[in-house]
């Protein structure tokens, strides 16, 4: 059993913080504003492959910097992207584009 665990671990890429803060984001922008009340903490956790701690984690911590707003709807609460969220989001984008490699024919 171990093996298989270590042999999955190799094949999954790691991500860093700014790999899964753009998953995040993107989910949450991604959404159509006739489900965001289903965009809940658990499905942006399920959805972006992360633990619940995690999840809570770089919610939390979105929140703090505005790039999420936490609204209650009741009985639900859920999240949506800022401005500032989604300027972000663009910066990641453009980022990627810049460092893509050039490739020559």
């Amino acid at each position: 059993m171990a093996g298989l665990l270590n042999l999955l671990a190799d094949k999954m890429p790691q991500r860093d913080r700014y790999d899964i803060i753009k998953d995040i984001l993107e989910i949450v922008y991604d959404t159509e504003p006739l489900y965001r009340n289903q965009m809940n903490q658990t499905r942006i956790g399920y959805n972006a492959n992360l633990t619940h701690p995690q999840t809570v984690k770089y919610l939390r911590m979105l929140v703090s910097q505005s790039l999420l707003v936490l609204t209650d709807f009741k009985p639900y609460s859920y999240h949506e992207i800022t401005k500032k969220g989604r300027r972000c989001l663009q910066l990641f984008g453009e980022l990627e584009n810049d460092l893509r490699p050039v490739t020559f024919a």
